[in-house]
């Protein structure tokens, strides 16, 4: 056994309040800045998407795949993190389902809810804010490199469970309307990247200084363009009438879920480390995919952009207290 990788995942960094809020500043001012740029048409919505895709597709694969390939294996502590997180994801798809029942809301409208309480903004909001928080730690290059593979298998995992809850919304759900989620795992380009980075590294493989620099240049676009874009999107998007389904999603997400990750967490013993990565991840606000998702299969629109708005806004606080908590 590796000891200095045991007494890494066991250090504990104390920061005082104003130090975990400056690891929240940047992401908030790069958010604000967005939506400011937005505003005054520097940043259009077609311009938006296309850089969206450049992001997912480009520069956040590059960032992944160099920081898997140099930085180690995805550690042990991966299947806590997964098990925490899949689990309190499952759990929250249910009872977002059982609220929208019990709020009497129309079934169109249940898996919008259930989706926006479960599906968090991992890519543009949970690892930056992880990139800031594991700086200069100790064994901060693998702990990040563990997120990333974390994230790439619960995008994919989302893409599924999200065209259930929403076909169910619908009809019933079947093997054809899970084709597309399935498809989407399978050419994710996160995951794909993450593998690829991890498979790099097991075969003890050097990248050449190049290709390294080229891809540490374009990775490292990827934080605060991502940011930039979440502050646009936000910008464009409209909180509906029917503020009781908005609110319910955005309380199962930066509230009830965060919850549910800690006690999950606490039940399998994870380290620290492991802990603060499971929480971020549980506190990010809901993913600007899930309007898109609602869009695409008849769902609530205006739940799913209101639930983005308010989650975005208000998971500050959330990301500001499992900071605090996991120090």
């Amino acid at each position: 056994m590796d000891i200095g990788a045991l007494c890494t995942s066991n250090i504990t960094i104390h920061r005082t309040p104003m130090q975990t809020l400056e690891i929240i500043a940047p992401i908030l001012w790069l958010v604000l800045l967005g939506v400011l740029l937005a505003r005054f048409r520097f940043l259009g919505p077609e311009f938006l998407g296309e850089l969206n895709g450049f992001i997912f597709w480009i520069a956040l694969p590059a960032s992944l795949f160099r920081t898997a390939a140099i930085s180690g294996d995805s550690g042990p502590e991966t299947t806590g993190i997964l098990s925490a997180l899949l689990c309190g994801t499952f759990l929250i798809a249910i009872l977002g389902w059982l609220v929208s029942v019990g709020l009497k809301l129309p079934k169109a409208c249940h898996g919008t809810v259930s989706q926006s309480g479960f599906r968090g903004n991992l890519a543009y909001i949970g690892l930056p804010v992880l990139s800031y928080a594991l700086r200069g730690t100790p064994g901060g290059s693998e702990h990040y490199a563990t997120a990333a593979f974390a994230m790439g298998c619960l995008i994919s995992i989302y893409n599924v469970l999200a065209i259930v809850v929403l076909q169910a919304s619908r009809h019933e759900v079947t093997w054809r309307s899970l084709r597309p989620g399935i498809r989407s795992i399978l050419t994710n380009p996160l995951l794909i990247a993450c593998l690829a980075g991890l498979a790099v590294n097991a075969a003890d493989l050097t990248l050449p200084r190049t290709l390294n620099d080229s891809l540490e240049a374009l990775g490292g676009a990827a934080v605060p363009m991502s940011l930039l874009c979440i502050g646009g999107s936000i910008a464009f998007i409209r909180i509906g009438k029917n503020i009781a389904p908005v609110v319910a999603s955005v309380l199962l997400k930066i509230a009830i879920l965060p919850v549910l990750v800690y006690a999950l967490g606490r039940f399998l013993l994870l380290d620290p480390v492991s802990m603060r990565i499971a929480l971020v991840f549980a506190a990010t606000p809901t993913a600007s995919a899930a309007f898109v998702m609602a869009r695409q299969m008849d769902g609530d629109e205006s739940v799913a952009s209101g639930a983005i708005v308010l989650s975005t806004i208000f998971s500050a606080v959330s990301l500001f207290l499992v900071l605090w908590i996991t120090q």
